[in-house]
């Protein structure tokens, strides 16, 4: 397409870095233009407004928990109820316990004792344990059982007792007169886990003369709602959100990491929501989502968790996931009456109105046993400066857009955090402030005390931040994949 030579003043692709100077305000703008400058602004501005919301940083804002240093531990109480695992067949018999007679089973530990009965992976067959443990080699002890039950006829299905397969302590059956053998009691597991935060800075260093050429832009514009009328003050506001930003990203996206710095002090990130979650529940779906498969994922999550009173669940996902979501629980609902007066309704209210509005979007989802399901859509996932890869079939779709992300911050009651998903930020660890050279934010300096004799003046945030998730098994991640 032809420009008019009066109407390109001149091309510029964009800018960046942490330095201002009267050249760098030059190139971006052209100062005698003010109506350029403002159309260029929007344009900016309502692209980065659009994606530079933080959402992971606004649903932890109420779950912040301030830690004395940037390595962190916490306790994770697993199950009381361990499986034991078989670790070699030791019986030769092809009809073990046939007629009452004892077989060995072979176990990874030796906490069990005579008097206990357990099952293995069909509660149809009782084992009294007769004797043991006897150990036979490294973690593996040999147990001598019979089956506790009185039919002669029955014997333990040899399948059961193949290598991997489970066993646990059932009941105890005792003597009922100068009995000598009791069972024993077992405890959950407890395990220390640790992560670490991460550290993130911003810095802007302004010149004298750019400071002054800044005020030449006389077009008011808005920044998070405030109004201003400079070029410099909106780049430190910049300053100030490319920091949150920064950290927004980190924690969906991090992954842990220690190298040294370059003066001998380490550079530490933390864990992002996406590390963390690869040990909780993860799907892969290639088509269309249904109720049916959700539901069971959902229950995958809570099923067998003693606690039902809380079962809220949020999920964050992008504008094809939210789409997603929507076709799934409006297929579901065809089956019910009177669906069409949720999508048809009159737009204005009067005996002559004929105006009629089609459309509603499906946002939440009430599940069985307790679970709420309510959706929360992720810009970031829609936008490929931060989901660079695309969807093999509809290629102008990041495929992070359909991904599925579900969060359950019910704290487990084994633990005393007050939420599963917290924001970590080690204490004193944020600062910000400026460092004056013959000019500093509000002007020249005329009789103060500098900090140095340069004609500029630098702007500086830094600070900490990590998440954590107490326990993963509360979470998971539905993952659009094409190839599944």
């Amino acid at each position: 397409m032809a420009t008019s030579s009066q109407l390109k003043i001149k091309q510029y692709e964009g800018f960046g870095g942490n330095f201002v100077d009267s050249d760098y305000l030059a190139a971006a703008y052209k100062t005698a233009e003010p109506v350029v400058f403002e159309d260029m602004f929007r344009q900016i501005y309502s692209s980065m407004h659009m994606f530079g919301n933080k959402p992971v940083l606004s649903m932890l804002t109420g779950n912040k928990i301030t830690i004395p240093g940037e390595i962190y531990r916490w306790p994770l109480q697993g199950s009381e109820y361990k499986c034991l695992h078989s670790t070699e067949v030791v019986e030769t018999s092809t009809t073990p316990g046939i007629g009452g007679t004892s077989f060995k089973v072979c176990l990874d530990e030796d906490w069990l004792l005579p008097g206990e009965v357990i099952i293995g992976e069909d509660n149809e067959y009782l084992m009294r344990i007769k004797e043991g443990p006897t150990p036979n080699g490294e973690a593996s002890y040999i147990y001598e059982v019979y089956l506790a039950e009185d039919d002669p006829q029955r014997f333990l299905p040899v399948e059961l007792l193949v290598v991997g397969k489970e066993f646990r302590k059932f009941t105890t059956a005792l003597q009922s007169e100068m009995n000598f053998e009791f069972g024993g009691q077992y405890y959950s597991s407890s395990y220390m886990l640790e992560s670490q935060v991460g550290f993130f800075g911003q810095a802007l260093k302004i010149t004298d003369k750019a400071l002054r050429e800044s005020g030449r832009i006389g077009v008011p514009f808005s920044v998070n709602g405030n109004r201003v009328e400079k070029f410099v003050p909106m780049a430190e506001m910049k300053m100030f959100d490319e920091f949150e930003m920064s950290k927004e990203v980190a924690l969906t996206y991090g992954k842990r990491m220690t190298k040294m710095g370059i003066n001998g002090y380490p550079i530490k990130t933390g864990p992002g929501l996406r590390e963390q979650m690869k040990d909780g529940h993860i799907d892969r779906y290639s088509g269309q989502i249904t109720e049916s498969r959700l539901r069971n994922f959902l229950l995958d999550i809570f099923f067998a968790r003693n606690d039902r009173s809380n079962r809220k669940v949020r999920i964050m996902t992008g504008t094809m996931g939210s789409l997603a979501f929507h076709t799934m629980l409006a297929n579901a609902a065809t089956g019910f009456l009177k669906i069409d007066t949720n999508f048809i309704k009159p737009t204005s209210v009067g005996p002559t109105s004929n105006n009629l509005q089609y459309g509603a979007q499906y946002t939440k989802y009430i599940g069985p046993e307790g679970i709420e399901v309510e959706l929360f859509l992720n810009p970031q996932y829609d936008n490929f400066q931060y989901c660079p890869k695309a969807d093999p079939i509809e290629t102008n779709r990041p495929i992070d857009s359909w991904r599925m992300t579900f969060f359950d911050f019910a704290a487990p009651s084994s633990t005393s955090f007050g939420s599963n998903i917290n924001l970590l930020e080690v204490a004193n660890s944020y600062s910000h402030g400026y460092i004056t050279g013959t000019v500093g934010p509000n002007g020249p300096i005329q009789g103060a005390a500098t900090t140095k004799l340069i004609g500029c003046y630098e702007r500086w945030v830094q600070g900490s931040a990590g998440i954590q998730i107490v326990d993963v098994s509360r979470t998971g991640e539905l993952i659009r994949d094409v190839e599944a």
